[in-house]
């Protein structure tokens, strides 16, 4: 992956479409890392990305471009990027598979962990309905063949870089052949729980999942439970 620059954003990071008439890329307005425990006791990880607007990177790189990857007109139209997990309610994607009961994702460790999402290729093109994530760039598109990689920051926060391949299918492309490339710094936010389970289940469940329960208290996130950072 190709280092981005964090220095206009350091709190959050930047998108890079490599191709599209903004080779250095563009800041990313909105970010979040949340997670969430299922009734199985896996842990799961959602990921929320909102671009600024694409005409915010100055000066397109070229003025006329045959096909619209590389029209700095036709990304115009389409204002900003969204990708995202959890942004499209009914149509929310799964995430990522961060971790399962006795296998933890280690918030501690210095060591780089990666995770992946519906490798390529697809079986059928009917798994375009049913991938991880949702992205809006040049209309309603697809993504997938996605990594992220969390490694710890001494501030305890964790550089994430997230990259993945597009399609774009709000043109009836069904072909991956674009990428992302995305630096961001974050912390984890929360990790959400069922409501089902009693405080006891629900810390058993916590402590199967991530290294470090002892990080973590009781809360609510929009009226359900959750397990927020002690602050």
């Amino acid at each position: 992956m190709e280092r981005i620059d964090l220095e206009d954003n350091p709190a959050i990071g930047r998108i890079m479409f490599p191709g599209n008439p903004w080779p250095s890329g563009h800041a990313i307005e909105e970010f979040a890392w949340t997670g969430r425990i299922d009734e199985n006791g896996n842990l799961w990880f959602d990921l929320h990305l909102r671009s600024a607007k694409y005409v915010a990177g100055g000066a397109p790189e070229s003025a006329v471009a045959a096909e619209d990857w590389s029209s700095p007109e036709v990304w115009q139209n389409y204002g900003s990027c969204t990708l995202s997990s959890t942004y499209w309610g009914e149509d929310d994607g799964t995430g990522f598979l961060a971790a399962t009961p006795g296998n933890p994702f280690h918030l501690k460790t210095l060591t780089p962990q990666r995770l992946t999402a519906d490798p390529l290729p697809l079986i059928e093109l009917d798994q375009l309905e049913y991938l991880a994530f949702n992205i809006y760039l040049l209309g309603h598109d697809s993504v997938a063949d996605q990594e992220v990689v969390f490694t710890r920051r001494p501030d305890g926060r964790h550089d994430i870089a997230w990259r993945g391949r597009i399609a774009l299918t709000y043109v009836d492309e069904n072909d991956f052949r674009h990428r992302f490339e995305a630096r961001i710094a974050a912390a984890l936010e929360y990790i959400r729980y069922p409501a089902s389970l009693s405080l006891e289940e629900a810390h058993d469940h916590l402590q199967a999942v991530v290294d470090a329960p002892e990080l973590f208290e009781t809360g609510l996130v929009d009226g359900q439970p959750a397990w927020v950072p002690k602050q």
